[in-house]
């Protein structure tokens, strides 16, 4: 259970790291599952590094993956923050990344849509070993925008929002230092970079993403439904697949059919 501090500091600055969230034969596995997955991912040049890799979906390539979704003690520190449950809406990552994540906000600075990401390291973090790195406070959504509108631009048109700021003296930036069985939580409308390994390794990291249930909230409720249909594709058909459900436990059906209820489309493969 969080403490008020905690649910403060995520309200306030938009992250929170749970020490020790995960325990060190539930780290053990992860990193065993890494290195038997991570070779089939494919190569991710988007950054311009072609020895990065990524592999999205990753929650599929093994049962211990699947089991970071609906973690328990993930889940009891999402409800306290958000006084609901928080609800997977596909989004998963599996990287080996060699190369400089530039500073960016996931989607549109200024948006009020709500989503939470959790990310796991396997190695520990720094500022010189490819931590995250924030601004805190920036998922505020003025301070989003103004940030934005004051150093902003669009790489691509289709690209996420970047800063035209000198990475590393980005004013009030701070790298989350962590350890192996940490788990940062954190709000994606956050400006946020990484910086590759000084020791040249890549950074072995795993990002889900979630968003609240929205309850009676109708735009909230709109926000949940877009975001899914434009996170499924050829890729990732399905938010769960046959085998996903038929090893998962309650947690796993009861979020499933939560979205269902919702009205969300292709939640399980049938």
């Amino acid at each position: 259970m969080l403490s008020e501090i905690e649910v403060g500091q995520f309200r306030a600055f938009g992250f929170v790291v749970l020490k020790g969230c995960l325990s060190g034969e539930e780290v053990e596995g992860l990193q065993e599952a890494y290195e038997r997955v991570i070779p089939d991912a494919p190569l991710y040049n988007y950054f311009g590094n072609n020895d990065t890799q990524v592999m999205n979906p990753f929650v599929q390539a093994d049962d211990r993956f699947a089991a970071l979704i609906e973690h328990p003690r993930i889940m009891e520190a999402m409800r306290d923050i958000y006084g609901t449950e928080c609800l997977y809406v596909t989004g998963s990552d599996l990287w080996a990344n060699r190369d400089d994540t530039p500073w960016h906000s996931d989607g549109q600075p200024g948006r009020r849509a709500v989503g939470v990401k959790t990310s796991i390291y396997l190695d520990e973090q720094d500022r010189d070993s490819g931590a995250l790195n924030v601004i805190p406070g920036s998922h505020h959504p003025d301070f989003c925008a103004a940030i934005f509108q004051a150093h902003g631009y669009w790489a691509t048109a289709t690209s996420r929002p970047r800063l035209r700021l000198d990475p590393e003296t980005v004013p009030g930036m701070l790298p989350l230092n962590t350890r192996p069985g940490d788990v940062v939580l954190w709000d994606t409308r956050l400006w946020h970079s990484a910086f590759k390994r000084k020791d040249g390794r890549p950074r072995r990291a795993m990002f889900i993403s979630y968003m609240p249930d929205p309850q009676d909230d109708l735009l909230a409720l709109s926000d949940l439904r877009a975001t899914v249909q434009a996170s499924l594709g050829e890729r990732q058909a399905f938010i769960y697949s046959r085998e996903m459900m038929a090893k998962g436990g309650p947690a796993r059906e009861k979020m499933a059919a939560r979205l269902e209820a919702l009205g969300v489309e292709r939640v399980r493969e049938r």
